[in-house]
């Protein structure tokens, strides 16, 4: 209101140069500037593993190699509910990995050498009533606890740290969940090659892993890659329409 009469009053006193300034001021900060999400929209993704910023990113042309697929014979889904950003209101959240179709008791393996940071293959799915309860724990949070999600959904699962050995640019550590057993060598401070057989895939953490069948047996895989400023996973900010065939770049074909 007040910028307004003193535009008038300027005006009406014929002090030209004055007006015209003031009326260039006030549209340059009023005009909406280049936001993050603004940027992010317009930018090209082809060709990126993730994209947070434009300083925060992983495109495959940063990568040193290439990896091999965790479950022989399964390929990326195409399917975008079986891949990152998929909401998953079951328990809150949205997917951060990759569903592959691998049946019961499939060979898993590690998709890059690295070390075992995690496995967990003693642990026991609890009963359903109990699954139920941190799901509803998590919704009355509105998100899905980490403690949660890692430690009861994800089940027997292989954590392995591949360092810098991928891509300087980022630490890099994959996660194999839902497995149904995990060899007893394959414990923290192993070191693994690509292609060993790490776990075999079955439905631990899942509601069908509560009731004890053989149900949904599947290999929930994820990637994510860490610096300095936080974590960032497969397909983070991909447009749908590129988010398989950037995942796929990850792979050797």
């Amino acid at each position: 209101m007040y910028i307004k009469t003193l535009l008038m009053w300027l005006k009406k006193m014929k002090i030209k140069h004055l007006y015209i300034a003031s009326i260039v001021f006030i549209g340059a900060c009023a005009a909406p500037t280049s936001s993050y999400d603004l940027l992010n929209e317009k930018k090209d993704k082809d060709g990126y593993i993730f994209y947070q910023n434009e300083q925060t990113y992983l495109h495959v042309d940063d990568l040193k190699d290439k990896l091999i697929l965790p479950a022989e014979g399964y390929v990326v889904p195409e399917y975008l509910n079986l891949l990152p950003n998929a909401k998953r209101e079951y328990r809150s959240g949205h997917h951060v990995g990759v569903d592959f179709s691998a049946p019961f008791n499939h060979p898993i393996r590690a998709v890059y050498d690295g070390v075992i940071v995690r496995s967990n293959g003693y642990q026991k799915d609890v009963d359903i009533d109990t699954y139920n309860s941190f799901l509803e724990i998590s919704a009355k949070v509105g998100k899905t606890p980490e403690d949660i999600y890692n430690f009861i959904l994800l089940g027997k699962s292989v954590v392995i740290d591949h360092g810098y050995s991928l891509t300087t640019k980022f630490r890099t550590i994959t996660v194999y969940s839902h497995l149904s057993s995990i060899p007893d060598d394959i414990i923290a401070g192993s070191v693994v090659a690509q292609g060993d057989v790490i776990g075999f895939s079955g439905n631990t953490g899942t509601s069908s892993g509560a009731l004890q069948n053989k149900k949904g047996a599947h290999l929930h895989w994820e990637i994510f890659f860490d610096d300095s400023k936080g974590r960032y996973f497969i397909g983070q900010n991909i447009p749908t329409e590129l988010l398989k065939n950037n995942i796929d770049l990850l792979f050797e074909q």
